[in-house]
């Protein structure tokens, strides 16, 4: 018997269920959810005269950006996350219940913490555009209907897009939940092990895209002190949600090598005392077998020194680092130009 589910879907998960239950790819709705935003406030600009007719801004697809980008993200990194939990499957033992309990869990926001994320990042906007108002809507010449049009787009965006942030640490204690209940791990057979390495590098890949983005959206001017704190806060915690989920798994695999090791030691020291034995008795004729035995033992050594235990592969790694430096050069570079017209 099926149990039911532990929690129910929160909002979020039951809009992004309906988009993928559609015919059209979810990446493609969003993306076109995206288009008609911009467009729409594009027209509310000419509209209004902010801008002159036909003119484009970049700086007005940010708060869309926000809204939609985290849709595609967040469907993505649940399939991945569900892709993984199978591979890992092998190394759990666990009935088929908490199997289906798990892909929930894994596929599946809690109504309660999605609201409380909106809650704390509504709350950070209304902080951003009280510092930054000055910056932003004074100083671009915004007239009131223009004013509130974007500062409710922004208030969306933040209330729903920024679910990312919850979806993803969410995600994360879930990998670190699942991966303790492995009962053991073995060296030679690594790639069920590699398995959440690829949710938790896509997380921390995310944020930094999201950033990537935002940096290249945005300009630098309009970063306030707060903005600067939160982008340097979300580079320490992308490196973070890749490292740390997998720390236990780095542990365990370190722990399983010392074993081995230990048991290659013991071999090494027997052999040995035979060897000296066979010495002290003139049984010559044997050490050949005693020479080829500490030879493959050495061997052996060589195998288990080679095994990494870090639980993901050098091209995840590369990529993940490669994710991290793109927003902080595109950042310098734009303090750099910034500086230099403003010079």
């Amino acid at each position: 018997m099926t149990e039911p589910n532990p929690y129910p879907p929160s909002f979020l998960d039951r809009f992004m269920d309906f988009v993928q239950r559609q015919r059209i790819p979810y990446w493609l709705t969003y993306l076109c959810c995206l288009f008609l935003e911009v467009a729409l406030l594009h027209i509310l600009a000419w509209v209004d005269g902010w801008m002159p007719i036909f003119t484009f801004n970049i700086i007005i697809t940010v708060f869309p950006i926000w809204l939609w980008f985290p849709m595609i993200i967040m469907t993505y990194v649940d399939s991945v996350a569900l892709d993984a939990l199978n591979s890992f499957r092998p190394l759990l033992k666990i009935d088929d219940d908490e199997l289906s309990r798990l892909k929930y869990e894994f596929s599946t926001m809690p109504p309660r913490g999605v609201f409380l994320s909106g809650l704390f990042w509504g709350v950070n906007y209304l902080l951003l555009t009280y510092l930054g108002y000055q910056v932003f809507y004074v100083a671009y010449g915004l007239d009131t209907f223009l004013t509130v049009v974007i500062f409710i787009t922004g208030l969306i965006s933040y209330l729903t897009g920024s679910a990312i942030y919850y979806h993803s640490l969410r995600k994360l204690g879930l990998v670190n939940r699942t991966v303790r209940m492995a009962k053991q791990l073995n060296l030679f057979r690594l790639d069920p092990v590699y398995a959440f390495s690829r949710v938790t590098s896509l997380i921390g890949i995310s944020w930094m895209f999201m950033l990537t983005l935002t940096l290249l959206t945005l300009p630098v001017r309009l970063v306030t002190g707060l903005g600067v704190a939160i982008l340097a806060v979300q580079i320490v915690l992308a490196i973070a949600a890749f490292v740390l989920p997998l720390w236990f798994v780095h542990r365990r695999l370190e722990a399983e090598k010392i074993r081995l090791t230990s048991e290659l030691n013991l071999r090494v020291e027997s052999t040995i005392k035979l060897l000296h034995a066979a010495l002290d008795d003139n049984k010559l004729e044997n050490s050949s077998h005693f020479s080829d035995a500490l030879t493959s033992l050495g061997a052996e050594r060589e195998v288990l020194n080679a095994i990494p235990t870090w639980p993901w592969r050098a091209g995840t790694l590369t990529g993940f680092l490669s994710a991290i430096v793109l927003p902080i050069v595109i950042f310098l570079i734009q303090f750099a130009v910034e500086k230099w017209l403003g010079g």
